[in-house]
């Protein structure tokens, strides 16, 4: 593998979101919440801070590195 093929490929390895239409969130790479309530969620991961944003939203399972995101998801923001 080439040098510029590495990075690329950890970085990408780190956080995984898919997005189940706008009813769930499966985040890979979470590392611990930082808000909750049922309009906004904000997670942890190594590189960035995801929020949720959206009506009756719930975290349904949380491990050590991934949560499941529940209800209806208007926006997903990252910074």
């Amino acid at each position: 593998m080439g040098g510029l093929e590495e990075p690329a490929a950890a970085f990408l390895s780190q956080v995984r979101v898919e997005l189940l239409g706008n009813r769930q969130a499966v985040v890979e790479g979470c590392r611990g919440i930082i808000e909750y309530s049922d309009s906004c969620i904000r997670l942890s991961t190594p590189r960035l801070i995801l929020k949720f944003t959206g009506t009756g939203l719930e975290i349904k399972a949380l491990t050590d590195t991934s949560a499941i995101v529940e209800g209806t998801i208007l926006s997903v923001e990252y910074s």
